[in-house]
């Protein structure tokens, strides 16, 4: 394994274990990707809930219009590693006829050689990551598994945060879940004591007036707890 891709797997380690931002992340493991092999640029492209693929992640400037022409034609490198789930060795896009309006794109760009290796996560391929090259290339298996590795670490990167992102989404739900608790519990007890009645009998008006006003439960119960209990407003 190449030294600055050992570092990128040290790196990779010490990150999923502390809250990390996915974007920069990335940007980063593109950065050493280039490095390790010597590569002239690096995009990632993820898949959204109906299969499409959009841009994500470039090392530069450069990568990102020629992933936004794969995105535009749903052709490339990215897109037929993503459909097959299988690695796409290219290495002379001159002589490559297959996809257009990709090819022109990445040599306009400069790129001449490319490999696509597809990002997994839990079984299910999630989005590709491309490695590119300004001159044509008879790649190698060593330039491919490093790729694979790097495609890895990515889709862990991506998956992290995604949980992490319904993690915090979950923790939102259940704090205002007991926020909402709490405001009902309150309204509930000014209306047990202004109408004498017990926590089934106080809930069944507090519904019927939510039921009357169309208005949220939560949103009739915070009234009452700040203005007290009035059933003719």
């Amino acid at each position: 394994m190449p030294p600055r891709l050992t570092q990128a797997v040290r790196e990779f380690t010490r990150t999923l274990l502390s809250p990390y931002d996915r974007d920069d992340v990335l940007a980063r493991l593109l950065s050493q990707t280039i490095e390790a092999l010597d590569a002239s640029g690096a995009g990632i492209m993820l898949a959204d809930d109906s299969g499409k693929l959009g841009f994500a992640a470039a090392s530069d400037d450069r990568v990102e219009p020629v992933e936004l022409a794969q995105s535009d034609t749903d052709s490339g490198a990215c897109s037929e590693a993503y459909r097959s789930n299988k690695a796409v060795v290219m290495a002379d896009l001159t002589a490559e006829n297959r996809w257009p309006g990709y090819t022109e794109r990445a040599l306009e760009q400069g790129f001449a050689a490319v490999i696509g290796v597809p990002l997994v996560a839990w079984g299910q391929t999630i989005g590709v990551l491309n490695v590119y090259r300004d001159t044509p290339t008879e790649w190698t298996a060593a330039d491919l598994e490093a790729c694979e590795i790097v495609a890895g670490m990515g889709a862990a990167y991506i998956l992290g945060a995604h949980r992490a992102k319904a993690q915090h989404d979950l923790s939102e739900q259940l704090y205002e879940a007991l926020r909402s608790r709490g405001v009902i519990e309150r309204a509930k007890g000014i209306i047990m004591a202004n109408e004498n009645v017990g926590a089934e009998a106080a809930f069944d008006l507090l519904r019927e007036l939510s039921m009357n006003r169309n208005q949220k439960l939560r949103d009739i119960a915070a009234i009452i707890a700040e203005h007290g209990w009035d059933p003719d407003v």
